[in-house]
């Protein structure tokens, strides 16, 4: 019976065998291998590029609703008033953030939004996650009862180009269909009114009222609430 030394060593020996046959056997190609190749499998020229037909790109629909973060989530939110991700909200009142900014206007914003029953919208995801996104509206919101949305075409069908803008849809169907009329996903103008700048909701509302007094039967009942609470 062979030694424990020589068994390790036949051991050994034994795995190196396959591993030398591989290496003597696996060679790279020769230029006559990579022209034999070319040859069974050209590149396509350019004409034949040209012929090819490209698939069409996906088409966004305009009317289509808020991303659901409850289903993207695939589970139960960190905290249940972020459960909402409202596609026809039956306020008519929208406040445009981002989580970037000032942490005290976003505080007065969400605790408005709460007493007045309007609904945040953010444009996208917080670095790209949903995980961070749902933490810091979560942080943001606490124990507030309010309704958010995640809506990047909202930001284009009423031409939101700063944040915070503040939107009352003046028709009956809210904002998302204030767009109706309009074509090519905007929104027009006679179907609501906005203000944008880092103000109260209050203040944003009795400008509303100033610039399109026929907003009153929305402005005012939010007001009192406001006013009230």
């Amino acid at each position: 019976m062979p030694a424990p030394t020589d068994r390790i060593f036949l051991t050994t020996l034994a795995c190196l065998v396959p591993c030398i046959a591989l290496s003597q056997v696996l060679q790279w190609p020769t230029p006559q291998d990579i022209d034999r190749a070319l040859k069974a499998n050209p590149f396509p020229s350019a004409e034949r590029i040209g012929s090819e037909p490209l698939s069409s790109p996906p088409r966004l629909d305009p009317k289509r609703g808020p991303i659901d973060v409850e289903a993207l989530a695939k589970g139960k939110p960190p905290h249940p008033s972020i459960a909402v991700a409202l596609g026809s909200a039956s306020t008519p009142l929208r406040i445009f953030i981002t989580l970037d900014m000032p942490r005290a206007s976003l505080e007065l914003l969400t605790d408005q939004a709460s007493r007045a029953g309007a609904v945040l919208v953010l444009r996208g995801l917080k670095s790209q996650s949903l995980r961070k996104t749902l933490a810091a509206v979560s942080d943001l919101i606490g124990n507030r009862k309010v309704a958010w949305v995640i809506d990047p075409e909202a930001f284009t069908r009423f031409g939101v180009n700063k944040a915070p803008t503040f939107v009352l849809a003046l028709n009956d169907g809210g904002p998302e269909d204030a767009q109706q009329g309009c074509g090519g996903g905007c929104a027009t103008r006679a179907a609501f009114v906005s203000v944008a700048g880092d103000v109260t909701l209050d203040y944003a509302l009795e400008a509303m009222l100033r610039r399109r007094p026929e907003a009153a039967p929305r402005a005012e009942p939010i007001l009192k609430r406001l006013r009230a609470s």
